[in-house]
């Protein structure tokens, strides 16, 4: 006997749904799109040129510092007191310049045949060892022009020296002969240096012994003695240059 159900119409969850296959194809075709959009290729392999060029260029900069640093370690330190070239003139008041006539000293071994007064019969006793002059020009600030002799005696002592320095310092002495009065150089309305200015200075067994004068003497005498020696005072460091 066969029992006849009363039937009900199907709930939604009863049956699956029936998809056209176009639809069907669509859905595979997404689901295809998001797979590759999620996939992440692979990564190119590392530029090995350019990190090769980057290595080597930091391996010579390297090398070039490890051999500046040994450059530097070798190189002979300089003395503190090292001098740089010629010992150069002592700065003085005035500013002295050699004149185109006689550019350099004057040498002579013969001081008697150089010399004056009692100080040509003390040469002529007492031997000096080498008479070196040089001449030089000052101009003033008031535009005159001042000419000094430079005259540096060598003696065998420094007691020779010093009686030879003592003994030019006296007035009527006699001196040793600056260069224009020995005729070695010309200057106009001037016979002599010795009427100007005196100075000298006693360097051990050596003398130096300055006369400078101007012809444009003025009108007060003692004033322009008084100038001519200071020209002499500071004209005695110019022997340093040329004593030897």
């Amino acid at each position: 006997m066969t029992q006849n159900l009363p039937r009900f119409p199907p709930r939604p969850t009863d049956t699956a749904p029936l998809y056209p296959a176009d639809e069907l194809v669509k859905l595979q075709s997404i689901m295809d799109n998001r797979q590759q959009g999620q996939h992440v290729p692979p990564q190119p392999p590392p530029a090995r040129r350019r990190s090769t060029w980057v290595g080597k260029g930091l391996a010579l900069l390297g090398v070039a510092v490890v051999s500046g640093f040994v450059w530097w370690v070798l190189q002979p330190s300089d003395p503190i007191d090292q001098q740089v070239g010629q010992p150069q003139k002592t700065a003085g008041e005035f500013e002295f310049t050699t004149v185109p006539e006689l550019p350099e000293p004057v040498k002579d071994s013969d001081c008697a045949a150089h010399a004056t007064g009692q100080t040509q019969a003390f040469f002529k006793t007492t031997p000096c060892l080498q008479l070196t002059r040089a001449f030089y020009t000052v101009t003033l600030p008031d535009g005159r022009t001042v000419y000094s002799s430079v005259s540096v005696v060598k003696m065998k002592s420094t007691e020779e020296a010093r009686a030879l320095r003592e003994l030019t310092q006296k007035d009527g002495t006699g001196n040793v002969k600056d260069l224009v009065l020995d005729k070695a150089i010309a200057v106009p309305s001037l016979t002599t240096l010795g009427n100007g200015g005196y100075a000298s200075e006693q360097r051990e067994q050596t003398v130096v012994i300055v006369e400078s004068d101007s012809p444009s003497k003025g009108t007060d005498a003692i004033a322009h003695n008084r100038e001519m020696k200071k020209v002499s005072n500071d004209a005695i460091r110019l022997a340093t240059s040329f004593a030897g």
